[in-house]
């Protein structure tokens, strides 16, 4: 998830499995541009750490914010020496954390809520950064792959969680996205992070349903491919490849969740085959 803050400060968060993230880099930054304020990554396992370890490589990061601790996952010493060899500024992800970004855009750290740092993490997920991150009357949650214990914890510890737009947790997995959370949240609006035709079946039916029943209008990037969100501080709009075309009534289809595209012209009409 990519952020930039009137001013012009950037935030990144987690990076995908791999270094597709340069070239969606490539087509939102200026070709000049080789500086990003912030990365954060949630956990370290290859779907989430192994896109920012390439942003590392390509980038001048002047700030990464992590949950510190030692951590059982095969990408984990790569993550570590990748951060290391930056030289940035590390900032521990603790609850209570706060990083202004200027014109009244505030990150604020949600969970883990002690530090991890020196501490031998099991289960990656269970230490899943949730951040929020405010722009005056608009507020979006990232929640990582926090799973159900931990929207239980933010649950009961009484935190703030209303949020006008939510970043599904787990991609979609029914291990997240309960419905106590949901109902503490209120999103308007969810963005499920998820490939396209994946082997875990994500988004599970069941977290589409709670988010109908809480009339969350949600988005896929299977379906809809690149989301962008723009607020004002007040009001915000969702743009997806998709709703321009929909916009001029065009009809479109995509290799990824359509297969094989076939066209075929007598000259005078065509017709499409799937």
């Amino acid at each position: 998830m990519f952020i930039e803050a009137p001013n012009g400060n950037q935030v990144l968060i987690d990076g995908g499995p791999d270094g597709k993230v340069l070239s969606e880099l490539g087509k939102i930054m200026p070709f000049y541009d080789h500086d990003i304020n912030l990365i954060a990554l949630s956990h370290p396992q290859e779907d989430h750490a192994a896109g920012l370890i390439e942003v590392l490589k390509k980038y001048d990061v002047k700030n990464i914010l992590w949950a510190e601790g030692e951590y059982n996952s095969p990408i984990f010493g790569t993550w570590r020496e990748a951060v290391k060899d930056e030289n940035a500024e590390e900032i521990d992800a603790v609850a209570g954390k706060t990083i202004d970004l200027g014109n009244g855009v505030i990150l604020m750290v949600l969970f883990p809520t002690n530090s991890t740092s020196g501490s031998f993490v099991k289960n990656p997920n269970d230490n899943s950064v949730v951040i929020m991150l405010e722009y005056k009357e608009n507020g979006f949650l990232f929640t990582g792959d926090a799973e159900a214990a931990i929207e239980r914890k933010l649950v009961g510890m009484g935190t703030d969680l209303k949020a006008d737009v939510l970043k599904v947790g787990h991609h979609g997995s029914n291990t997240s996205t309960t419905e106590g959370f949901l109902s503490k949240i209120k999103p308007q609006v969810a963005v499920i992070e998820v490939g396209a035709k994946n082997r875990y079946g994500h988004p599970r039916k069941e977290v589409l349903s709670r988010l109908d029943m809480n009339n969350t209008k949600y988005y896929r990037t299977d379906n809809d491919g690149t989301i962008k969100i723009i607020s004002d501080g007040q009001n915000f709009q969702i743009f997806t490849a998709q709703s321009g075309l929909e916009k001029n009534g065009i009809k479109y289809y995509r290799t990824d969740t359509d297969g094989m595209v076939e066209i075929v012209s007598d000259g005078n009409n065509f017709k499409i085959i799937k």
